[in-house]
């Protein structure tokens, strides 16, 4: 959403200025009138935004903010004493909700002027808490969502940040051989003119390559990566659907417990099943999914149960959702299903996490032996020359 800063006079006369976050300038400014805020100059910013997930821990705004509300503390005063204790950007957000909140606005439109920083899921939870009156509740839900999604976001980084550090170390490790100490060895066998066995040639042939011309390789590794880059952002349609219809259970179960989760979160605030749908497909992160989503909503208008239009799920979860159909308890069904794509997603990546360490040790090992035999095979040709 882009962020414009306004030079405008407010009610009273007086010339101010500020920020204003909005889809389109029109809509800025019509927002801005509702406010008692007559535009002077409005421009579009261009300072990157910043998200406020990497500035603070939502979730403990949300549960201290439950606490306060479910002890009897008001929305305004309860934002007011968070924000005398925060510092930094977050200070900034919660004084403009506290603002907005004594201005007579309720707490999901005040976060709703700043829905840059708050996920659409969680402002669509704190208007169905306050209108069924159970806001404290929805806001332990939500702080318990953010606080288990972000666990899995870091089980998700552990797993690609280890091999990539493992196989980046491996690569630098094989060309600070090739480059530097390979040479060194075979140059006594070539000036000795022993005749080579077809595996030290190769070696040698790499290594002299990459003595030449390593910047080709620096080259090469851009091209590739840019070019991943570019066809990844190209297709990410049909990238999505190979990711999840593919047999690595750990993409699938991930993709399923976020869509899973919140479905369910937004199901219990009462947000109604075709507008909880359309949140919830923007949190799955898979456009493929987002897809599939739209079309359940078109049918679910004409009147067809969710558990057969969602046929993106594997049978036994859909069996479990035509359960809840049932019974009325559809919002405890997508939390069992979250509970089990999460648990299966734990184990996929315990496993593969369980296999990468040894495999990696295992093709390094295999390299060197390989290089040592490279070696080792001249210096055996070289004695029995000499003898």
């Amino acid at each position: 959403m882009p962020n414009y800063r306004y030079i405008a006079y407010s009610s009273d006369g007086k010339e101010i200025s500020g920020e204003v976050f909005s889809n389109s300038e029109n809509e800025a400014v019509a927002s801005l009138k509702d406010r008692g805020i007559y535009i002077k100059e409005i421009t579009l910013s261009e300072k990157k935004r910043f998200r406020l997930e990497k500035e603070i821990n939502l979730s403990d705004v949300f549960l201290n903010l439950s606490s306060m509300i479910s002890a009897g503390v008001m929305v305004p005063d309860a934002v007011r004493s968070l924000s005398m204790e925060a510092t930094g950007k977050i200070k900034i957000i919660l004084d403009e909700i506290y603002a907005n909140l004594i201005k007579g606005m309720s707490l999901s439109t005040s976060m709703e002027v700043r829905r840059d920083f708050f996920p659409s899921f969680a402002i669509s939870m704190v208007r169905a808490g306050e209108e069924s009156g159970t806001l404290d509740k929805i806001l332990t839900d939500l702080s318990g969502f953010l606080e288990r999604d972000k666990e899995i976001k870091d089980r998700v980084r552990t797993a690609m940040i280890y091999p990539f550090f493992m196989i980046s170390v491996s690569l630098v490790l094989i060309v600070f051989i090739f480059s530097f100490v390979f040479p060194k060895i075979t140059n006594i066998f070539i000036e000795q003119k022993i005749p080579l066995p077809f595996l030290t040639t190769i070696f040698i042939s790499i290594s002299g390559f990459l003595e030449r011309f390593w910047y080709i390789l620096i080259i090469a590794v851009f091209v590739i990566f840019f070019g991943m880059k570019s066809y990844v952002r190209k297709n990410r349609y049909y990238i999505h659907k190979i990711l999840y219809q593919s047999s690595i259970r750990a993409v699938k179960s991930l993709y399923i417990s976020r869509f899973s989760r919140i479905l369910g979160l937004l199901l219990k605030g009462g947000v109604p099943i075709v507008k909880a749908l359309s949140i919830s497909k923007d949190v799955t992160g898979n456009e493929y999914i987002a897809k599939e989503i739209d079309r359940a909503k078109e049918d679910i208008k004409e009147g067809k149960r969710l558990s057969d239009v969602i046929v993106f799920l594997p049978h036994t979860y859909l069996q479990i959702i035509h359960t809840g159909e049932k019974t009325g308890n559809l919002h405890n069904a997508f939390f069992k299903i979250a509970d089990m794509a999460e648990k299966d997603f734990r184990k996929a990546t315990d496993n593969f996490l369980r296999i990468l360490e040894p495999s990696i040790i295992l093709i390094m090992g295999i390299f060197v032996g390989l290089l040592v035999i490279s070696i080792l095979m001249p210096i055996f040709q070289m004695n029995q020359v000499i003898r």
